[in-house]
């Protein structure tokens, strides 16, 4: 036979209220020893879990030539200043709809393929 749970109920001006008991957690302990932590609020119990990651070990510190090498690399990547204006503006143009968005992007991927092979011309030469 199934159990059945009662509340208590109170007549009021002809109508009936339910009045139901709050319902408690169990208090959780942290559980830090995994290496994480745990965050008790009303009804909902959140742990957080850290997770080690190990990197490979370096044989050293990187010398000064290997970040100026880097720091170059990247700077042949980025465009000039005058390119990221030009590609801003484009944005811009194309966020307050003065151009659709279509036109916008093959304007800034056609003039993308002028610029490189621009590179690559001077590059050969």
């Amino acid at each position: 036979m199934p159990t059945t749970t009662s509340s208590s109920t109170s007549t009021s001006s002809g109508s009936q209220r339910t009045r139901r008991q709050p319902a408690t957690q169990p208090a959780t302990k942290p559980s830090r020893a995994r290496g994480g932590t745990a965050i008790t609020l009303p009804y909902v119990t959140a742990e957080l879990h850290t997770t080690k990651v190990q990197l490979p070990g370096l044989q050293g510190m990187p010398g000064r030539k290997e970040l100026a090498s880097a720091v170059e690399t990247v700077r042949r990547q980025l465009p000039s200043r005058d390119q990221a204006l030009f590609y801003g503006g484009l944005t811009a143009a194309a966020a307050f709809s003065l151009i659709e968005w279509p036109v916008a992007a093959a304007i800034g991927i056609g003039n993308a393929l002028v610029q490189r092979s621009v590179h690559q011309e001077i590059s050969e030469a």
